[in-house]
């Protein structure tokens, strides 16, 4: 059962990769034909974009109009198109060797994780907005959907870039980049960008503060109903930001805000870009279970085993040093009935490279054969 369970998930995470690379290729697209789109607009009044700090509800700085506004915007474009060659570059030669290599293992690739969380994400924003809809919580745009097209554009496009900046990168990257700067002196300066860094207690009260952060923000112009979607989506952004790099968490704020911007151009292509993303939101809920269960695994809040009789979990003899699990690299299994190891930590069931041969050690003596 759980076998099928795994296969059904691969399945769906499959169709979620292809889609979130056909959204984000899309908008990107868009994001290009934008800079010959816009000139026309720039003497209108509304051609602006703001500036603002978080302190933690934004504070106006200044407002960047008329050629000023476009020359930020080219920049914008220029980040976010970098971040995606970057994201592609790392994500889709991984994706597909493992695709290829090991297409029903239990370990992710960054690519498959990114498109499994924003699926996972979308799925529960959608429901807990649903949800406060149906409390009377007060759910409400800000008038976004009845600006025109050039202005959805300067906005959505900036909000990517900008807010990472002023929250992921203030909030986290620098504190983050410090704390490990105190612990160890030979922490390369682009580290303050994210990427590379092991999730640990400190890690995790900075993901917690800087989501916070970010949905705080939010909430003088949409109202406190936004709060908890953008601290859920703040969490997972801060996450992939400490995990893979900045460029990962503009690429989901990009693909979060703009995906939508292909449709106000042309309403077919915005049929094909709604329909896709509702499959991803599907998607969503076996990403949702799954995650839940990892994290509660993770915390030990349950075991990996079913069933009432414990299993039997023990340390990996030293001898056996090159044992690990694929997906955390963990020493620690449940030896199941089939000579597969079960990781204690993740849960991920593999079989290890000394089944079907006697383990040597270095002496050139066999060694016994794992419990049984």
């Amino acid at each position: 059962m759980a076998r099928m369970l795994h296969m059904l998930k691969e399945i769906t995470s499959f169709i979620t990769v292809f889609i979130i690379l056909i959204l984000l290729l899309t908008s990107e697209a868009v994001a290009l034909y934008s800079l010959v789109y816009l000139p026309p607009y720039m003497g209108k009044d509304n051609f602006a974009i703001p500036f603002y700090v978080v302190m933690p509800y934004p504070v106006l700085i200044a407002f960047a109009t008329g050629i000023y506004a476009y020359i930020w915007y080219i920049f914008l474009v220029a980040v976010v198109s970098a971040s995606l060659a970057l994201f592609l570059y790392a994500g889709v030669p991984e994706y597909i060797r493992k695709l290829t290599e090991k297409p029903l293992s239990y370990e992710n690739t960054r690519l498959q994780e990114f498109s499994e969380l924003y699926a996972a994400v979308l799925f529960v924003v959608v429901a807990i907005t649903i949800l406060m809809e149906h409390l009377g919580a007060g759910v409400h745009g800000i008038g976004l959907e009845k600006q025109p097209t050039y202005v959805l554009m300067l906005n959505l496009l900036h909000a990517s870039f900008y807010e990472e900046l002023m929250v992921r990168f203030l909030f986290l990257g620098i504190p983050a980049y410090l704390y490990s700067l105190a612990r160890s002196r030979n922490i390369p300066w682009y580290r303050v960008f994210g990427g590379n860094y092991e999730i640990g207690l400190v890690e995790i009260i900075l993901i917690l503060f800087s989501a916070a952060v970010f949905g705080l923000a939010h909430t003088p112009a949409w109202g406190w109903w936004k709060f908890v979607p953008t601290f859920i989506a703040g969490i997972v952004m801060g996450y992939l930001y400490l995990r893979y790099g900045m460029h990962y968490s503009i690429m989901f704020h990009f693909l979060t805000d703009y995906w939508s911007i292909a449709g106000e151009l042309n309403p077919e292509v915005g049929t094909v870009t709604g329909i896709l993303t509702l499959v991803v939101l599907i998607g969503g809920i076996v990403f949702t279970v799954s995650y839940t269960i990892r994290l509660i695994r993770h915390f030990g809040l349950i075991g990996p085993g079913t069933g009432r009789e414990k299993p039997r979990v023990r340390e990996t003899p030293a001898s056996w040093i090159d044992v690990r699990c694929p997906s955390c690299g963990g020493q620690v299994f449940v030896y199941l009935d089939d000579g597969k190891l079960k990781c204690a930590n993740c849960g991920a069931v593999f079989e290890p490279s000394y089944l079907g041969q006697s383990p040597q050690s270095d002496r050139g003596d066999s060694l016994p054969p794992p419990p049984p």
